[in-house]
């Protein structure tokens, strides 16, 4: 630009015609022909020309590219009329023919252009914000991630829980203790045992242990009675036998062993007594029935015995006994027709004793 000023200045000194400007270009105009008024005009073909300028300079560059270059900040020109065009944008071919020129073209071009190129081809940056505070995420509780492993099975079979055992056996551990008629039991076959072996006192010493233990062990009591009756011990068996029908549970057997060893000391209207004040206890045993028929048939009390002895063949019918006694009493109430039927009967019967059996075959003929 300084070379196109200096050109007009020499034709304003020389004050050149209409000829000597014909030859200067079209944009070119003497400085001594502009009207100092008119300054509008003057600023409007001053900002064609720098148009024209930097449109040749950047078609330059375009051509040569120089990317070394240091790039200025570009400098904004305010326009001073409204009535100035606005500059054309740059097309946008034009960066695309820059990006594609061989880089050996570009070393040979001239600096000032490759830097005009550089100043209408770098874009305006926008300030960059302020960075802000990062935003700060609330709090979550993290969440628990499934586990891909299987969780460990119970046991097959839950056990109820117990409370511990002392290490000594005689302070949490209760065994238990057999009952009194269980230890009695036991002493009585011992007892048995003992006079199988013909330990008779032994024996004897088992059944009162047992007894000790459990009073109303019936079959001790008999067995130690007979044991006694035995030994010649009267006063001895009989007081035993005597406690016993205080006893419920055993009434009815130590009645009629106490009955019986009446009998062998002769006491039979002691025995049929005693039996007879126990009747109640009596009513369903036959051997009871049976008993105090015997003793009723010897008391000469025929047609009582007739009855004892029908009660135990109802309660007993196949007891041999029963029937001979029944035939017995039969003969002696008179009955001999009855009393045949019943010889009949308790010789069809086995276990029938001997001297029994010797009756009814003479009662027979």
């Amino acid at each position: 630009m300084s070379l196109v000023n200096k050109m007009l200045r020499d034709l304003d000194a020389r004050r050149a015609g209409d000829s000597d400007r014909a030859g200067l270009p079209a944009a070119v105009t003497p400085l001594a022909t502009r009207r100092e008024p008119d300054r509008g005009l003057s600023r409007l073909w001053l900002g064609m020309a720098l148009v024209a300028a930097a449109g040749a300079a950047a078609w330059y560059a375009t051509q040569t590219g120089n990317p070394e270059l240091p790039v200025a900040p570009p400098v904004a020109v305010a326009p001073a009329v409204s009535t100035v065009a606005a500059v054309p944008a740059v097309p946008a071919s034009t960066e695309s023919v820059s990006a594609a020129a061989p880089a050996s073209a570009a070393s040979r071009e001239p600096s000032s252009l490759r830097m005009a190129d550089a100043l209408s081809t770098v874009p305006v940056v926008a300030p960059e914000p302020p960075p802000k505070a990062p935003a700060i995420a609330p709090k979550t509780t993290p969440k628990p991630v499934a586990s891909a492993v299987a969780p460990p099975r119970p046991p097959v079979a839950a056990l109820p829980k117990v409370s511990p055992v002392s290490a000594d056996p005689h302070i949490n551990k209760q065994e238990r203790l057999p009952s009194p008629a269980e230890r009695a039991e036991l002493e009585y076959r011992r007892g048995v045992l003992a006079q199988r072996q013909g330990n008779a006192e032994e024996a004897a010493g088992r059944y009162r242990a047992a007894l000790a233990h459990y009073p109303e062990h019936a079959a001790a009591r008999q067995t130690l009675a007979g044991l006694l009756i035995d030994a010649k011990h009267f006063d001895e068996a009989e007081e035993l036998l005597r406690t016993g029908v205080d006893l419920a549970p055993v009434r009815m057997a130590s009645t009629l062993a106490l009955a019986r060893l009446k009998v062998e000391r002769n006491q039979a209207p002691a025995a049929l007594e005693l039996l007879q004040t126990n009747a109640a206890s009596g009513e369903r045993s036959a051997e009871y029935q049976g008993f105090a028929a015997a003793l009723l048939n010897r008391a000469g009390r025929a047609a009582e015995a007739v009855e004892h002895y029908q009660a135990a063949t109802r309660l007993a019918p196949n007891e041999g006994r029963w029937w001979a006694g029944l035939g017995i009493a039969l003969d002696a109430a008179g009955k001999s027709s009855e009393a045949r039927e019943a010889y009949q009967k308790a010789r069809a019967l086995p276990g029938l004793p001997a001297d029994l059996a010797q009756h009814i075959e003479h009662r027979l003929r």
